[in-house]
């Protein structure tokens, strides 16, 4: 009895250990089927490329104070210099071995508050020649922010060369008696196309001008005898090599500069300029510029006079020449001077009327002038500086009286139009702190302007007659 209950009790353990066996070698299967699985992922994982690793303290965007990375890039007038630790750049990395931005992004600008006292007259936000009439005694206050400026540079690596935007606006809009609306100063874009040739095409300085000429002034427009209308619309290719560079560009016709044409001028052809600036060592710069403009009336275009009816269809070609310098002066003090000529110069030389007027015949006669301009900026300290600037622009005496006399025999006003114009800034600036500039200015104009001489013996006679105004005027630039 006892034998068979042990024989059960074997029996019933072998097929214990049987069961048991069988499933722990399925439970090793399917735990050998799972590893599998995942050696098959971990190997297609590792088939992957890698992605990049960061370097330590790297980002794929990073922000910093200061525009040094566009400072190589310069954009600014004389005068009109901003401070590199101003500001803040936005640059981006793509990955650990291209250590170099590829695309960087610099904003920047400054606030400027300017307080002015007219001894004589009122004469806007801005020294504006145009409006000296021999007002005397009418002493005047102004405050205004409207200078205030707002800087966008970019700079982007490409694979077929480095690119650069440039987007500045300020409120001066509306001359100097006008509003605070934004306006549009520079638009620009520049593709350096080989490492010496770069094609550029939007709207900035003129290629006629010298962007080295002149001196920090507080008045926003600064002397005659220099360039007018700076800027213009257009399209430039300039070649660089070391301290030399040559530009030549087609930029926008300025509507405006045919004098009595009443809407007939017609701008169906681009001014062409062209430039070459050395940089000489000892911080010396040179530069020769010209430029070509045509005046040309269409007599599909308007009415024209409202005496004569409307003018014949002519073209006159117009020129001028620059010359520009600075000389360093031992690193105390820097020579600035400009002088240019021509004959339909018009807004190149800043204080003339027009380029060219149509006379009492239908006409194109274009205006000779001259502009001439000297500066001395002495260094005081690091921080201070003496300025001293005198301009004047001279047109050729008949051809201004022609021009307005014609005006008055066509229906028009040709009085009160400039002559020759003169002007001198002499100012102290102070910069404490890259993010503070502190000016306190003295500026004196004279203009000589067309008057209505007309009798009955002489009905359209025009003579001249010369006035002068003095401003004081303090302005403080806050950087940011």
């Amino acid at each position: 009895m006892n034998f068979h209950w042990l024989s059960r009790a074997l029996l019933g353990g072998v097929a214990l250990t049987v069961m048991s066996a069988g499933a722990q070698a399925d439970e090793l299967s399917a735990l050998k089927a799972q590893l599998e699985a995942l050696q098959s992922q971990v190997n297609q994982l590792e088939a992957r490329p890698a992605a990049p690793a960061m370097p330590e303290g790297a980002s794929w965007i990073t922000f910093q104070r200061g525009t040094e990375a566009t400072a190589d890039w310069n954009t600014n007038r004389a005068g009109d210099e901003m401070p590199t630790a101003g500001g803040f750049t936005v640059a981006i990395t793509p990955t650990a071995d291209m250590p170099a931005p590829v695309h960087e992004v610099t904003i920047a600008g400054y606030v400027k508050g300017d307080v002015i006292y007219d001894f004589d007259q009122d004469l806007g936000d801005f020294f504006s020649y145009t409006a000296i009439d021999g007002q005397k005694d009418q002493d005047h206050v102004r405050l205004h922010a409207r200078q205030s400026r707002f800087n966008i540079k970019s700079k982007s690596d490409t694979a077929v060369g480095q690119v650069r935007t440039l987007i500045e606006g300020d409120f001066f809009s509306g001359g100097s008696f006008g509003g605070t609306d934004f306006r549009l100063r520079h638009a620009w874009g520049e593709w350096d196309v080989t490492p010496n040739w770069t094609f550029g095409a939007g709207q900035t300085w003129r290629n006629y001008m010298s962007v080295f000429t002149g001196i920090t002034t507080v008045d926003f427009n600064g002397d005659v005898g220099l360039i007018g209308t700076s800027r213009a619309a257009q399209v430039r290719l300039q070649w660089h090599d070391g301290p030399m560079q040559f530009g030549v560009a087609a930029e926008a016709p300025q509507e405006g500069q045919l004098l009595n044409a009443f809407g007939q001028s017609s701008a169906n052809i681009p001014d062409f300029t062209a430039r070459f600036q050395y940089d000489a060592p000892g911080g010396h710069k040179f530069l020769v510029s010209g430029g070509l403009r045509t005046y040309h009336l269409d007599g599909d275009v308007g009415a024209g006079s409202p005496v004569v009816g409307p003018f014949n269809s002519d073209t006159k070609l117009g020129w001028a020449i620059q010359g520009a310098a600075n000389i360093n002066l031992a690193d105390i003090a820097t020579l600035t001077t400009s002088v240019q000529y021509g004959d339909g110069i018009g807004n190149y030389a800043f204080g003339a009327n027009g380029g060219a007027y149509v006379d009492a015949t239908g006409d194109i006669h274009t205006i000779q002038a001259l502009g001439i301009f000297a500066g001395l900026i002495f260094n005081v300290t690091d921080t201070t500086s003496l300025n001293f600037g005198w301009g004047w622009t001279d047109q050729k005496r008949s051809d201004f009286i022609n021009a307005a006399e014609d005006a008055e025999f066509l229906g028009g006003n040709g009085a009160n139009r400039n002559g020759d114009v003169m002007s001198a800034h002499a100012n102290i600036i102070w910069q404490p702190v890259q993010q503070l500039r502190l000016g306190w200015e003295v500026m004196w104009g004279q203009r000589q302007r067309t008057v209505d001489q007309s009798s009955l013996a002489a009905p359209f006679k025009v003579g001249t007659k010369t006035d002068d105004a003095v401003r004081a005027q303090f302005g403080a630039w806050f950087f940011f």
